[in-house]
């Protein structure tokens, strides 16, 4: 029975990361010259605030439901889903860093890294945490060796 409850709570929060990330996104493509301090202290405020603890909620869900279902930990969608997960929070994270670096280079201008260098590098981060949360849901929807 627990098991169901923590599953919806996986679920819930699952989709709470992935609207926030995808509002992220939309709010980042509005970016100009203009609002790019205000716009990329609300994406960061949103990461700090949703993203982050709802991206920990879904590890602590995720490895409580495999306890409770005895999957074996070395299954190949277990180390498949887990591997993406890194990578789409890893990018996600870099993706923060070079918005950071951006909003940086429009306080202070650097004539030898132009801003469009890092949107080319946000644009890198976010296609990769893209692929990771994509190829996520193709590990957890195709589990294998589970009963």
């Amino acid at each position: 029975m627990i098991y169901f409850y923590l599953k919806i709570l996986h679920i819930l929060s699952a989709s709470c990361v992935l609207t926030s990330m995808m509002y992220s996104f939309h709010l980042w493509r509005s970016i100009d010259g203009h609002n790019l301090v205000t716009i990329a202290q609300r994406i960061q405020k949103q990461t700090a605030l949703i993203i982050m603890p709802f991206a920990l909620f879904q590890l602590a869900t995720g490895f409580t439901m495999m306890s409770l279902k005895r999957y074996p930990w070395e299954s190949f969608w277990i180390s498949g889903s887990l591997t993406s997960f890194i990578t789409a929070i890893v990018s996600w994270f870099g993706f923060i860093y070079f918005l950071l670096l951006s909003q940086q280079a429009t306080i202070q201008p650097n004539p030898s890294t132009p801003r469009t260098h890092y949107r080319r590098l946000q644009s890198c981060m976010l296609l990769l945490s893209a692929l990771g949360l994509l190829s996520m849901v193709f590990f957890m929807a195709n589990k294998t060796g589970s009963s």
